[in-house]
């Protein structure tokens, strides 16, 4: 996993499991034709939505609301 990578997937774990947060993480990821090793700031915008109905997903309204606030200040 890159700086990038590792800085979003630890947003993704400071609220949800370490399985659930790098499963999250890798299937979005792929989604974009990336993975949590080359993607880049760039791709965050993009990958931001994707990650954010993941999250909205497995862990509810309140965690992705804190994800999302957390991933809004890696730019």
């Amino acid at each position: 996993m890159n700086d990038i990578g590792q800085k979003v997937y630890d947003i993704l774990k400071s609220e949800l499991s370490d399985i659930t947060a790098k499963s999250i993480l890798a299937v979005k990821c792929k989604e974009i034709g990336k993975d949590p090793d080359t993607i880049t700031f760039e791709d965050v915008k993009n990958l931001k939505p994707l990650l954010l109905s993941g999250v909205l997903l497995y862990g509810g309204e309140e965690k992705a609301k804190a994800i999302k606030e957390k991933l809004e200040k890696l730019h």
